[in-house]
């Protein structure tokens, strides 16, 4: 009996831990409604990644992303790869393209970031921070 019941309740948990379900947000101050959902599709289409965030301020555009954990040795692979795809497709735009968790956690708190000057100095904070070598 307690087979069972040991069974049918880690049974569910385990089948949770198993979802595949990728997440990816543009922010909605990108005026340009096109380019950014063809920027969520190709970040969508790059199959390791499982979650992503794009800010789009004026001509710069911060991508941070998560690789799914068990490929994190590719991380600088998958980073350059996409860096590139978004690059030949807006030559225009300065990329940057980050699979540091902390962009990640960065970008996501700018999401819903409304003035688009703040906007536009916090990405290039982000960038700056982001070329630096410790």
């Amino acid at each position: 009996m307690l087979k069972k019941f040991i069974i049918f309740f880690f049974v569910p948990f385990f089948l949770i831990g198993c979802s595949n379900e990728q997440i990816v947000k543009v922010s909605n101050n990108a005026a340009d409604g096109e380019k950014r959902e063809e920027i969520e599709n190709l970040i969508r289409d790059t199959k390791e990644v499982y979650t992503g965030t794009a800010i789009l301020a004026g001509d710069e555009l911060l991508v941070a992303i998560q690789v799914n954990p068990w490929l994190g040795y590719k991380e600088q692979k998958v980073e350059k790869k996409l860096q590139k795809e978004i690059k030949e497709k807006y030559p225009d735009l300065h990329v940057l393209v980050s699979s540091d968790y902390k962009m990640h956690w960065e970008s996501q708190k700018l999401l819903n970031e409304k003035d688009s000057k703040k906007l536009k100095d916090e990405v290039k904070k982000l960038k700056d921070l982001a070329k630096e070598e410790t």
